[in-house]
């Protein structure tokens, strides 16, 4: 016994100490996410693609290239200290967001589709969408700013002044592109970690309550005037009554809305097959972009887009367990951050896609095609496992 007692004591104090952590279950997760978007991309543009571009693979190809340079990325982040992001001065994260917006005011670089002006086309670089970085850099700044001012944000003073740059930046945002979804994610995503960090709740919910009664004003109004035999809103008051009354619109604005529900339903439990869509042939245009959770859903059943929710249940809770693990607010705050984002992401697109909320373009994370989409959530993930680098495990 006491032989046995020597060797593991030998082994105990051998493996003593402390490790940085690493979230193994959080990369796996990323991983199978993007592989599985490789799939239902090529499932749902391969017919399309190979009409307009001759090449079945095109948005394929794409979207592995964005996915490549987005892993290298992460991998060099995940051994960069999150405390580097502290050394550059809060303007300096608001001025590079209106520079990086302003692009899109640059004749003959940025590229306008369906009412909205999201592309930025730099010479022999792929084109990129800035509102994309956008986001990074207000996680970011916004992560440093409730750092130092969390202890103090008791009263709606504390609460509002934080946000008159965010405001800003999305009119501005707005004003440049007429994309209202992207403002509207920039602005959800720093309100989403007020709400998490403040300390009085009460006032945070009245905020909340209040914006939410501007939404139903704003929506009562588009109604009012309709009935009136008047226009509100224009394109996207059409989006709004179309959302209320897809059939009504369905020869316009209600037209993706009601395909994707029958896709959804067609799809039934199990789904028709992998690659056995009828939708993407053509009622569904781009259907590898927003609406591809319908695709997921007609071809994989509802056990299949439960099965992509899981997923994604998952990763924010990993999220969730590293923001709730590191010592340091500030990494915590970065990491509440990039919880809020995809989770933002991933409601609004299966909102959408199931007529939830009105019809906008917001991206299902790792699935849609869309290299800066991708590209951008895969430093996000190297910023968190980051952090998560910084918590200490005991050794065993």
């Amino acid at each position: 016994m006491r032989a046995l007692d020597r060797i593991r004591n030998k082994y105990q104090t051998k493996f003593r100490g402390k490790k940085p952590f690493f979230d193994f279950s959080l990369l796996a997760v990323v991983v199978l996410l993007v592989c599985f978007g490789f799939v239902m991309i090529y499932s749902a543009s391969a017919y399309q693609s190979n009409l307009r571009f001759g090449n079945s693979m095109y948005f394929l190809n794409k979207q592995i290239q964005a996915a490549g340079i987005g892993f290298i990325v992460m991998a060099v982040l995940i051994f960069i200290p999150p405390k580097i992001y502290r050394l550059v001065p809060n303007w300096v994260y608001v001025v590079a967001a209106f520079l990086v917006m302003a692009l899109l005011l640059i004749p003959g670089i940025h590229i306008s589709s369906h009412g909205a002006t999201r592309w930025v086309k730099l010479g022999p670089l792929p084109q990129f969408e800035p509102v994309e970085l956008v986001k990074l850099f207000m996680i970011i700044y916004y992560a440093r700013v409730l750092n130092k001012k969390q202890k103090d944000m008791t009263t709606f003073q504390s609460l509002f002044l934080p946000l008159i740059p965010l405001v800003i930046l999305c009119g501005f945002i707005y004003f440049v592109s007429h994309n209202m979804s992207s403002a509207l994610i920039v602005f959800i995503i720093p309100v989403l970690m007020i709400t998490i960090i403040a300390k009085d709740k009460k006032k945070i919910l009245l905020i909340w309550a209040g914006l939410v009664v501007l939404a139903a004003a704003a929506i009562g109004f588009i109604v009012l005037m309709d009935k009136t035999g008047h226009s509100a809103g224009g394109f996207r008051g059409g989006r709004v009554l179309a959302w209320l009354n897809p059939e009504r619109y369905s020869a316009d604005e209600g037209f993706q809305v009601l395909q994707a529900l029958y896709a959804i339903g067609s799809g039934g439990l199990f789904g028709k097959g992998l690659g056995e869509s009828i939708v993407k042939i053509g009622d569904i245009s781009e259907a590898q972009n927003d609406m591809i959770f319908s695709i997921i859903c007609e071809e994989l059943g509802i056990f299949g887009g439960a099965c992509v929710i899981f997923l994604f249940g998952i990763l924010i809770y990993r999220l969730f367990v590293i923001a709730g693990n590191t010592k340091d607010l500030f990494n915590a705050l970065l990491v509440i951050g990039i919880m809020c984002h995809f989770a933002v992401q991933v409601i609004l697109n299966i909102a959408v896609v199931t007529n939830s909320v009105p019809n906008t373009g917001v991206s299902l994370p790792f699935i849609s095609a869309g290299g800066t989409s991708v590209l951008l959530f895969l430093t996000e993930i190297g910023i968190a496992l980051a952090v998560g680098r910084t918590i200490q495990i005991e050794r065993h």
